[in-house]
């Protein structure tokens, strides 16, 4: 085999490696994800909230949320500033994000953390946050969780669909 034939082979194995490498790191990545998300899905919602039944936050949600699909992911729960110099040095939360649009236009953000980046998985999972935004984009923080069915089920405030024309002005 040429020098040349050896360098394409060598080339070859190097990225196919490589991939491997990749793949395995992308695997295992997604497994945690898949099992924090359903570690949260599967959380009883009297822990994170002790006024709330015995049932899980996927039931809870589901059932609140009149069986709108509800969008399940991890991410930092929003603490990173951008800053490389302030953010080195923290240890950001890891969250399970809930995200569900309701019928009505609303959509609900339901964000519970699990873990640490740096020091892993927390004992319980806890209420990161709850929020409601409507349909004008007005953000709602819901405090507890228990306060979401109250949220949900409160009338959206009712606007004009056209203002009347002023006294004086002719209409065509």
């Amino acid at each position: 085999m040429s020098n040349r034939g050896m360098r394409q082979t060598i080339l070859y194995l190097w990225f196919l490696f490589f991939a491997i490498c990749l793949w395995g790191q992308t695997s295992s990545a997604s497994k945690r994800e898949k099992a924090a998300i359903q570690r949260v899905k599967n959380v009883r919602v009297s822990l994170l909230d002790r006024s709330l039944p015995k049932v899980t936050l996927e039931f809870f949600l589901k059932s609140e949320g009149e069986g709108a699909p509800i969008s399940w992911e991890v991410n930092d729960c929003g603490e990173q500033t951008g800053s490389p110099v302030v953010d080195q040095e923290r240890d950001f939360p890891k969250c399970v994000v809930a995200d569900m649009e309701l019928r009505d236009r609303r959509a609900v953000t339901v964000l519970i953390s699990v873990a640490t980046f740096k020091s892993g998985l927390v004992g319980v999972p806890a209420l990161f946050s709850v929020t409601v935004i409507d349909p004008s984009g007005l953000i709602r923080p819901v405090r507890h969780l228990s306060d979401l069915p109250a949220e949900l089920h409160r009338p959206q405030p009712k606007w004009p669909r056209d203002l009347p024309a002023p006294v004086g002005t002719l209409s065509s």
